[in-house]
């Protein structure tokens, strides 16, 4: 990777500033010591990685903050050497499992809260995968593995990245859906949720943004197999063409810093029993967008339309991942 220009390199007596002012800002917890234990452990991560804070609208909820890794390293064991993370947590088993699939390519990421420390281990698949492989892996509980009938039959055959969070023994499934999405596509995926169905104008604007093969994740129960959430995505929105979000998330978009060479937003419209909040990601450095790029990621304002899917779905292939 080239060397950044020094005011883009990851700093972390800067990250320190950073992070106190804009968790000052939106009202949200800080633990330096925790803050300290992460930096240190990762140090490497987020030198060469790709930095991002992300929140939601909820009120006091946790300032977060992610490495996109460049390295391909085991970050679960690197926490629990730390003390960041539970060597015992039943979680484990499906990360090492995940991190297996495909001659163990997977490169982890990981998230943190500002005030809490460990929140999230990600998983990038290279590429696009059969939902299968992922939801079969033998480290997945049956309910969980029940659910793959669910979303093949809603088109969601294929899976991207997921993501497991430690605290609410859940993950995260982040499928490539075929678009363009529809109302009526919508409602199914939501209704995986239970959710109250959402107000016709926030439907036109999630559609308005989301590209045209679409990125819906789908958070489940580790233990029981329930569907608590789902989450649409839209990636790199223009803080001038940014649809409307809640006090919270404006505050958020203006005050976090970011010192990559593009600024990239990350806006996600979350749906479920519990009730309804908004996402959002931005980028602080490293070079968020390359690395999304080169993830065959989609951004607002491009085509948005995955060929090698439309390929996939077309065949009716959904299977042949190499274990």
């Amino acid at each position: 990777m080239p060397a950044l220009p020094m005011n883009q390199e990851f700093d972390r007596e800067r990250f320190r500033v950073d992070l106190r002012a804009t968790a000052a800002a939106i009202g949200a917890p800080v633990t330096p010591r925790v803050t300290d234990t992460v930096l240190e452990t990762f140090r490497d991560n987020f030198a060469q990685g790709a930095t991002l804070w992300k929140t939601t609208s909820q009120p006091g909820d946790q300032l977060s903050y992610r490495f996109f890794s460049r390295l391909k390293m085991d970050t679960v064991g690197r926490a629990v050497d730390s003390g960041l993370l539970d060597g015992t947590h039943p979680t484990v088993p499906i990360v090492e499992d995940w991190s297996d699939l495909y001659g163990g390519t997977p490169v982890q990421s990981a998230d943190f809260d500002a005030g809490r420390g460990m929140a999230k281990t990600w998983l990038y698949f290279g590429g696009l995968r059969p939902a299968e492989d992922i939801l079969s892996v033998p480290a997945l509980p049956a309910p969980v593995q029940a659910r793959l009938k669910d979303f093949l039959g809603l088109g969601l055959a294929h899976v991207r990245f997921a993501a497991v969070d430690w605290r609410h023994r859940s993950a995260n499934v982040y499928f490539r859906g075929q678009g363009p999405l529809d109302t009526a596509q919508f409602a199914r995926v939501h209704a995986l949720s239970g959710g109250t169905p959402p107000a016709a104008d926030v439907v036109a604007e999630v559609l308005a943004y989301v590209p045209e093969d679409y990125c819906v994740a789908i958070t489940l129960d580790l233990h029981t197999g329930a569907i608590d959430r789902v989450c649409f995505y839209a990636l790199k929105v223009p803080k001038d063409a940014r649809p409307r979000v809640p006090a919270r998330i404006a505050t958020f978009l203006e005050v976090a810093p970011s010192h990559d060479p593009e600024e990239c937003n990350v806006i996600g419209w979350s749906f479920g029993r519990s009730g309804d909040y908004v996402k959002a990601e931005r980028s602080y450095t490293g070079n968020m967008t390359e690395i999304l790029s080169g993830w065959n990621c989609f951004f607002h304002g491009e085509e948005g339309r995955d060929h090698d899917l439309r390929a996939l779905q077309d065949t009716g292939s959904i299977t042949g991942g190499a274990r």
